[in-house]
């Protein structure tokens, strides 16, 4: 036998070794892989509950959104009429017009009041 029959032997044994190695590599591997793919499956199953309750949430904060809104549109025209109708009051003056037949009676009227309130504190003096 010569070196080369030697070497030759050594290199059938070496290559049939890393044949062996590698197969139980690739079987350790796609062990792993397997339970990788398995606990992601485990993953997606559980997520999806979760994702359709968050939808659901998501659909009814949406929808008391917009009832706010409309609440608040609401509101805000109610306000503004109410405004609206200030403003009229204020715009009239009336009560500040010379030609006011009122002016006269309100005038005494609120001096009556005013003199009853003064006799009244008078009284409750003595």
């Amino acid at each position: 036998m010569t070196v080369i029959d030697l070497l030759l032997i050594i290199l059938i044994l070496s290559a049939s070794a890393l044949a062996i190695y590698l197969i139980f590599s690739l079987k350790i591997l796609m062990t792993k892989v397997e339970a990788v793919s398995s606990d992601i499956h485990n993953f997606i199953e559980k997520a999806n509950p979760v994702l359709q309750e968050l939808a659901d949430v998501s659909q009814r904060a949406n929808k008391i959104v917009t009832e706010a809104e409309n609440y608040w549109e609401e509101l805000d025209s109610s306000i503004k009429k109410l405004k609206e109708k200030v403003s009229d009051i204020r715009s009239l003056n009336f009560f500040r017009d010379a030609e006011n037949p009122a002016k006269d009676l309100i005038k005494n009227l609120k001096a009556f009041s005013k003199g009853f309130s003064a006799f009244w504190q008078a009284v409750k003096r003595n």
